[in-house]
Protein backbone atom coordinates (compact mmCIF):
# COMPACT_ATOMS: atom_id res chain seq x y z
CA UNK A 1 0.00 0.00 0.00
CA UNK A 2 1.10 3.31 -0.71
CA UNK A 3 0.16 6.73 -0.52
CA UNK A 4 -2.36 8.10 -3.27
CA UNK A 5 -3.50 4.46 -4.48
CA UNK A 6 -7.24 3.97 -4.16
CA UNK A 7 -9.38 1.36 -3.22
CA UNK A 8 -13.27 0.79 -3.17
CA UNK A 9 -14.71 -0.04 0.21
CA UNK A 10 -17.65 -1.84 0.92
CA UNK A 11 -20.72 0.17 3.11
CA UNK A 12 -23.79 -1.33 4.52
CA UNK A 13 -25.56 -1.22 0.95
CA UNK A 14 -22.93 -1.39 -1.37
CA UNK A 15 -20.84 -4.47 -1.86
CA UNK A 16 -17.66 -3.79 -4.34
CA UNK A 17 -17.45 -7.72 -5.34
CA UNK A 18 -20.84 -8.04 -6.38
CA UNK A 19 -20.54 -5.04 -9.36
CA UNK A 20 -18.47 -4.49 -12.38
CA UNK A 21 -16.06 -1.47 -11.15
CA UNK A 22 -15.13 -1.18 -14.49
CA UNK A 23 -18.29 -0.04 -15.92
CA UNK A 24 -18.73 3.93 -16.07
CA UNK A 25 -22.62 3.31 -15.62
CA UNK A 26 -21.58 2.31 -12.07
CA UNK A 27 -19.37 4.95 -11.13
CA UNK A 28 -22.68 6.80 -9.27
CA UNK A 29 -22.73 3.37 -6.35
CA UNK A 30 -18.97 4.04 -6.63
CA UNK A 31 -18.48 7.49 -5.91
CA UNK A 32 -19.24 7.55 -2.15
CA UNK A 33 -17.32 4.54 -1.37
CA UNK A 34 -14.08 5.58 -3.55
CA UNK A 35 -11.19 6.82 -0.93
CA UNK A 36 -7.32 7.42 -1.70
CA UNK A 37 -4.52 6.59 0.45
CA UNK A 38 -3.22 10.10 2.59
CA UNK A 39 -0.88 8.38 5.06
CA UNK A 40 -0.15 5.88 7.28
CA UNK A 41 2.10 5.90 10.94
CA UNK A 42 3.05 4.18 13.54
CA UNK A 43 1.16 5.06 16.61
CA UNK A 44 2.44 4.42 20.21
CA UNK A 45 -0.51 3.38 22.29
CA UNK A 46 0.34 2.56 26.22
CA UNK A 47 3.28 -0.17 25.42
CA UNK A 48 2.66 -1.15 21.89
CA UNK A 49 2.60 0.32 18.81
CA UNK A 50 -0.50 0.46 16.21
CA UNK A 51 -0.56 1.18 12.36
CA UNK A 52 -2.98 3.96 11.45
CA UNK A 53 -4.23 3.98 7.54
CA UNK A 54 -6.05 7.75 6.66
CA UNK A 55 -7.82 7.30 3.37
CA UNK A 56 -9.00 10.48 2.18
CA UNK A 57 -12.85 10.67 -0.32
CA UNK A 58 -11.25 11.25 -3.94
CA UNK A 59 -13.44 14.29 -4.33
CA UNK A 60 -11.67 15.40 -0.80
CA UNK A 61 -9.03 18.03 -1.46
CA UNK A 62 -8.75 19.50 2.50
CA UNK A 63 -6.64 17.70 4.92
CA UNK A 64 -9.16 18.32 8.12
CA UNK A 65 -9.96 15.74 10.18
CA UNK A 66 -13.30 16.45 11.94
CA UNK A 67 -14.97 14.16 13.91
CA UNK A 68 -18.40 14.78 11.96
CA UNK A 69 -16.45 13.98 8.54
CA UNK A 70 -15.07 10.68 10.08
CA UNK A 71 -15.95 8.20 6.98
CA UNK A 72 -17.76 10.75 5.13
CA UNK A 73 -14.61 12.63 3.87
CA UNK A 74 -12.14 10.40 5.41
CA UNK A 75 -11.39 6.68 6.83
CA UNK A 76 -9.14 6.70 10.16
CA UNK A 77 -8.39 2.69 10.42
CA UNK A 78 -6.45 1.10 12.73
CA UNK A 79 -7.72 -2.50 12.98
CA UNK A 80 -6.64 -4.86 10.23
CA UNK A 81 -10.24 -6.25 9.88
CA UNK A 82 -11.38 -2.82 8.11
CA UNK A 83 -9.49 -3.89 5.27
CA UNK A 84 -11.64 -6.97 4.48
CA UNK A 85 -13.39 -6.59 1.50
CA UNK A 86 -12.10 -3.29 0.11
CA UNK A 87 -10.57 -3.64 -3.64
CA UNK A 88 -7.51 -1.55 -5.16
CA UNK A 89 -8.11 0.34 -8.54
CA UNK A 90 -5.86 2.38 -10.08
CA UNK A 91 -7.26 5.60 -11.72
CA UNK A 92 -6.17 7.01 -15.22
CA UNK A 93 -5.96 11.00 -15.40
CA UNK A 94 -9.35 11.47 -16.25
CA UNK A 95 -10.61 9.49 -12.83
CA UNK A 96 -11.87 6.59 -14.77
CA UNK A 97 -11.51 3.32 -13.40
CA UNK A 98 -8.44 1.59 -15.64
CA UNK A 99 -7.54 -1.81 -13.49
CA UNK A 100 -8.66 -3.68 -10.60
CA UNK A 101 -6.99 -5.54 -8.45
CA UNK A 102 -3.19 -5.59 -7.75
CA UNK A 103 -1.37 -3.79 -10.62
Amino acid sequence: MKQNEYFVFPSADFDPSAIDLLDPANNRLISPNLFRVQKFSKLLYGNSFVREYVFRHHFETSVEDKKELKDITYKAIKSLAYFEGIVKVRINHIGQIVKVGEY
